[in-house]
């Protein structure tokens, strides 16, 4: 636990956690952040690179990833979640973690996404205009992307998707999961429990009346605590995992 001169526990700032992508400034801060988006682009993205894609590029606009592979036809692409969460037609896979096991990323590139956690990416790559170094983390990888961090300088900030513009309590939780370890706080298995609570209560009544897929996303998934050693980095537009890089 990293302790203050008074013996207190350090703290995470509060002007370090931006609450929502719709919350990003216009001229962020030079420093490393953390794109916390727990369900699902935060959980999709490490699956990922667990199953062997090379890289995750991240397109600006839905609709962009045809034109990707068309350029790169080995790519897999994500799109949108179609009918009944089966995905769309031209697309290879869409954002559930569960869904890309099932998709044969090894060795290709692949590029996708999302409303929230994929376009709090390239919110932050453009307005930071080459200053900030964006990571993706969630409570899979959190503890692999904070180790990481500790080791590199500048400050860090966690940006929570949220949704609609508004703050979600999963990607707070998950955001906070994160500063813990990267302070050397990490969670006590009481605290850990609360989180998990966080995240199941903020999504699991609205996933009881979607298809099974999204709680086996949210419950096999999401909430399956430091299972991932990954560490989604950007350059450029493309997420590739830095996990080990001093």
């Amino acid at each position: 636990m990293s302790l203050l001169a008074d013996g207190t526990a350090e703290s995470l700032p509060i002007d370090r956690l931006i609450p929502a992508r719709a919350q990003i400034p216009d001229d962020p801060n030079p420093g490393n952040y953390v794109v916390v988006d727990v369900a699902q682009f935060s959980t999709t993205v490490p699956e990922l690179f667990a199953n062997g894609a090379t890289y995750v590029h991240i397109t600006e606009t839905r609709g962009d990833e045809p034109a990707f592979k068309a350029d790169h036809p080995r790519a897999k692409i994500g799109g949108g979640s179609g009918p009944n969460y089966r995905g769309e037609p031209g697309y290879d896979f869409f954002n559930s973690p569960s869904f890309v096991q099932d998709v044969d990323v090894a060795g290709r590139p692949t590029a996708m996404t999302s409303t929230n956690g994929g376009n709090a990416v390239t919110d932050l790559r453009l307005a930071g205009d080459g200053d900030v170094e964006i990571y993706v983390g969630g409570l899979t990888n959190g503890v692999a992307v904070a180790d990481h961090l500790r080791e590199r300088d500048g400050e860090t900030y966690f940006v929570a998707a949220g949704s609609n513009g508004k703050p979600s309590p999963e990607d707070v939780a998950g955001a906070l999961f994160i500063a813990r370890h990267l302070l050397d706080d990490p969670p006590t298995d009481r605290e850990l429990a609360v989180y998990h609570e966080m995240v199941a209560f903020s999504k699991g009544p609205k996933y009881e009346r979607r298809p099974r897929i999204k709680r086996t996303d949210l419950y096999e998934y999401a909430l399956n605590v430091d299972s991932r050693d990954i560490v989604p980095k950007l350059d450029g537009q493309k997420l590739y995992d830095v996990a080990g890089d001093a």
